[in-house]
């Protein structure tokens, strides 16, 4: 009987030791985006209103042979806002109502890191392999709950350090709220 009531003691004691209760406010505004620390700080996501670029490469101008890409690019190397890398991270959004299911509104994108820039690849085709990968974006899979009123709490497991952006909102945008992951 002791054994028992020992075992039940030690798994309330972790539960409530090591689970992360997110208490941090609402962001004050429709659209806007924050992390949160597990002291319940929270930060700003860097905004970045992105383009969309596509180009050729010299061998398709040249002789009409090779591939075509588009991309999405940011401005600046790496983004403004930093994120220590940890098992669990957590964001807030508040969209002005949490009854959307959250994968219709939230989409999490890894960018690669560029000289000057940081890009995501959104197609690519080439007429030599008559490969074509059109619109089919690798979004990063993340659980949402009910957040207050009007937000989603967002988790994100096991993201490795690099750069990253959310895209929010029920209508296309080229707006990102961009972040660092930092090891």
């Amino acid at each position: 009987m002791n054994l028992k009531l020992l075992s039940i003691t030690l798994f309330l004691f972790s539960t409530i030791c090591f689970s992360q209760t997110i208490t941090a406010p609402e962001p004050d505004f429709e659209g806007e985006i924050v992390a949160v620390t597990a002291d319940n700080e929270h930060q700003e996501l860097e905004m970045v209103t992105t383009s969309v670029k596509s180009g050729q490469s010299v061998g398709r101008m040249v002789t009409g042979v090779g591939k075509v890409k588009a991309r999405v690019i940011a401005k600046g190397k790496t983004s403004t806002t930093q994120i220590k890398q940890s098992d669990t991270l957590y964001f807030i959004y508040n969209h002005g109502s949490n009854k959307v299911l959250p994968t219709k509104i939230i989409q999490l994108l890894e960018f690669k890191q560029r000289k000057k820039h940081r890009e995501y690849l959104v197609s690519s085709s080439s007429n030599v392999s008559g490969q074509t990968d059109t619109g089919v974006l690798d979004l990063i899979k993340f659980k949402a709950t009910k957040y207050g009123e009007s937000s989603y709490l967002i988790k994100v497991s096991n993201l490795p350090a690099g750069e990253y952006a959310f895209f929010v909102g029920a209508e296309e945008t080229y707006d990102g709220n961009f972040f660092t992951v930092v090891e």
